[in-house]
């Protein structure tokens, strides 16, 4: 291939004017280009420019119709208006981001800017331009853009509620965004979140609260889950909440919330712990719920050496009850009593419904007979007071068995059968009236 008289122009030029080189420094070699605009199908390129494109130098000529042939169509009308706004106006910019199409198919991406060379009347007579390949940048922008969308469908697509947290140099926390799940859980939209303190969007308590659990991540360096109640604009919620750290070095910068609504699964471990441990009818403790707390107490109480008085409580007259005035009025009996007995005790002591007509409770703290004594009378006094149910009105009286803890046994078998036993010692005696268990 000849030599250019442009090539030689253009070095001329650059022996001349400093500026043309500063101009050439300042821009990326991937390509040069000088463009006589006097004679426009005359331009050179320089080699590295064809080489970009994949096509060896000796393959094209100095004409603008050779690039002209494989830019984009779209991208050629936005070069040549920017060329004519800039040979018109010095201060236009002619610089623009244009997709040309590779030998093997592939695009392009060419940053292309160009310097309008004038005659001392300021009339545009050469172009001198340089290329950039942004490929590579192109194609990263692309890649986050795809990751951009990929995590907007993630974040906002799942079910439970995400939120970001800045974490400031100064340790502060600052909310940046939550999700489209969480603005409805929680009645807090976009808006009202961003850049907002925990204390400035929750209020002082609650703020203060989940500031805490924030702190405690960041401490920790590592992911953390727990249970919490907050009270938001959407109501009073529980939510199973974790937080993940996002490190830049050594340096915590955010925090990641994930938080699931448990509110109506905690609803329901409660209703079914309530089911499990308590009677349906009276809304005491039952069997189950009895046998724990006694374990317990019999525990605490051999570690420190305490007493605790077991009472067996049967009904006497309740059957006929039952039997003349049907299973609803009977059953009103059996929560009267158990309200009874209730009021009767302090709230460390435990009332439990047996079964049937049959009662328990745990007295805390004995020290033998004499300490419940009182507290027995009270109880069969109360139980002795009529019952109105509408026009009905019943009156029942009371079997007592007690036995204490350790005089009486040390196991919950052995403690339940002597009381047990006591109670009906009274039974065989006429009913009515409470007993201790006495050894034999």
């Amino acid at each position: 291939m000849e030599e250019s008289y442009l090539k030689r122009e253009l070095y001329e030029l650059l022996n001349r004017d400093p500026s043309i080189f500063e101009f050439i420094q300042s821009g990326s070699l991937d390509g040069i280009w000088y463009w006589d605009l006097e004679k426009p199908e005359n331009e050179w390129m320089s080699a590295k420019f064809w080489e970009t494109l994949g096509y060896h130098p000796d393959e094209k000529r100095h004409a603008s119709s050779e690039w002209q042939d494989i830019i984009f169509s779209e991208d050629l009308e936005v070069a040549n208006k920017n060329f004519e706004k800039h040979c018109a106006d010095p201060n236009h910019p002619y610089d623009q981001i244009v997709r040309y199409q590779h030998k093997n198919g592939k695009t392009i991406w060419i940053r292309c800017r160009g310097l309008a060379i004038r005659d001392q009347n300021g009339k545009a007579i050469r172009m001198l331009g340089a290329h950039t390949d942004i490929t590579d940048l192109k194609e990263t922008e692309k890649e986050i853009t795809r990751l951009t969308k990929e995590y907007e469908i993630v974040f906002n697509g799942t079910q439970d509620a995400m939120f970001l947290i800045k974490v400031l140099e100064s340790g502060e926390f600052r909310f940046v965004r939550n999700n489209i799940a969480h603005q409805s859980k929680t009645g807090i939209s976009l808006e009202d979140i961003i850049n907002k303190t925990p204390q400035e969007l929750l209020g002082q308590k609650f703020g203060d609260s989940v500031a805490k659990n924030y702190q405690k991540c960041l401490d920790h360096k590592t992911s953390i889950t727990y249970e919490e109640e907050l009270s938001l604009p959407a109501g009073d919620r529980i939510w199973l909440t974790t937080l993940t750290p996002i490190m830049e070095g050594e340096r915590i910068s955010n925090i990641v919330g994930s938080a699931a609504d448990i509110t109506q699964r905690k609803k329901l471990e409660l209703e079914l712990e309530k089911n499990a441990n308590y009677d349906k009818l009276t809304g005491l403790p039952n069997r189950r719920l009895f046998f724990e707390r006694l374990d317990q107490l019999i525990a605490e109480n051999e570690r420190d050496q305490h007493g605790f008085a077991l009472l067996f409580i049967d009904l006497d007259g309740f059957k006929a009850i039952n039997d003349q005035y049907g299973h609803e009025v009977g059953d009103e009996v059996l929560i009267i009593a158990g309200k009874r007995l209730s009021q009767c005790i302090r709230k460390s002591d435990t009332v439990a419904r047996m079964g049937g007509d049959e009662y328990t409770i745990l007295f805390r703290n004995v020290a033998g007979k004499n300490s419940v004594v009182s507290l027995v009378k009270k109880i069969h006094t109360v139980l002795q007071e009529v019952m109105q149910i509408d026009a009905i009105a019943c009156h029942v009286n009371a079997s007592i068995g007690i036995a204490i803890y350790p005089d009486h046994g040390t196991d919950r078998e052995i403690l339940l059968r002597n009381a047990d036993a006591a109670m009906y010692e009274i039974k065989r005696n006429g009913k009515g009236g409470f007993w201790f268990f006495e050894k034999g």
